[in-house]
């Protein structure tokens, strides 16, 4: 049975023999540490190593006398007691966490240590990727183009929206060819992100908080090395090359089957704007390229426009964009 574990209270920091003990005693009136140990699976002396771990942690009650039987104390209390502790533990921990980055920087190698990390290799850029995103406050805001080092996780983005971080994001629009990531993009764009399109962006960056940057050290085909930008000037001209990027972006309109015609030139000039085919058009409004077809020749005869940029500039003194 102890081969089975699967850990269900990670967060309190309990090792694999104290967990299956500790849940096995939550369903009996009472046992004797052999007796508990052979229910799980463990010999006489692993249980009494854990069950005097459990005690110490307040879980478990000890024998009073010699062949007593050890019991579990009331979860509601004994746990909310425990939790209580390991959460001023991690906040003990993250005051400890400037001490630590001091004595990174004095151990770092050149001038640059300090300010700009050079991290290389995939797994390594994409854990780290993700341990920024668990670790956003705030904000994140990010320049979005090909290509990737993983395909995206849509769970973590979702849990970032969802514990309330606020999420600005420009796609190239090469981005939204793909059917599959269009999809996704929907599904954060629901949840709350924010998120702007542009024809072409000048590379790729994440900014979490006012704390990190993110971007390759080169803008080759595939990424093998990321600088991560910490609290500097480089890290605020980041930030203004992002707002800029952001106030030239057209906002990407959600997908909707029931909007006017209105709304749906409206989407359909956006569209365009960001430079979207019309294979990627159609995707992202749900229709055929045959009707995204007819739809902008409809604009160009409503417009008098011989070309779709013409249309475009009379949308735009009609105050359509």
């Amino acid at each position: 049975m102890a081969e089975q574990w699967t850990a269900r209270f990670g967060g309190l920091g309990l090792a694999a023999d104290q967990e299956l003990l500790y849940l096995h005693l939550l369903t009996g009136p009472g046992l004797s540490a052999a007796g508990v140990g052979a229910a799980v699976g463990i010999g006489t002396e692993r249980a009494l190593a854990a069950l005097g771990a459990l005690a110490e942690l307040g879980l478990v009650e000890r024998p009073v006398a010699d062949g007593a039987l050890w019991r579990t104390a009331a979860p509601d209390v004994a746990l909310e007691e425990l939790l209580l502790r390991r959460e001023l533990e991690l906040r003990r921990t993250r005051g400890r966490i400037t001490e630590l980055l001091r004595t990174y920087r004095r151990t770092s190698t050149g001038p640059e240590g300090e300010l700009v990390e050079v991290i290389s290799g995939r797994q390594s850029i994409a854990d780290l990727w993700r341990s920024l995103q668990l670790g956003a406050r705030g904000q994140l805001r990010i320049l979005d183009k090909p290509p990737y080092i993983r395909r995206s996780d849509p769970d973590l983005e979702l849990a970032s929206l969802a514990r309330g971080v606020r999420m600005q994001v420009v796609y190239e629009s090469l981005v939204l060819r793909d059917p599959g990531r269009l999809a996704e993009i929907h599904l954060f764009t629901e949840a709350g992100e924010q998120a702007r399109v542009l024809p072409e962006l000048p590379l790729k960056l994440a900014l979490v908080d006012d704390r990190w940057a993110l971007l390759p050290v080169s803008s080759g085909t595939e990424e093998q090395s990321v600088l991560l930008v910490r609290p500097s000037s480089l890290l605020d001209a980041l930030t203004g090359l992002f707002e800029l990027y952001w106030s030239r972006a057209m906002r990407m309109p959600p997908p909707d089957s029931t909007e006017t015609p209105r709304d749906r030139h409206h989407q359909l000039l956006t569209l365009l704007a960001a430079g979207l085919t019309d294979e990627s058009i159609a995707r992202q409004m749900g229709v055929s390229t045959r009707t995204v077809q007819r739809w902008v020749r409809e604009l160009m005869d409503r417009f008098g426009a011989r070309t779709r940029f013409q249309a475009g500039i009379q949308a735009a003194r009609a105050d359509l964009l």
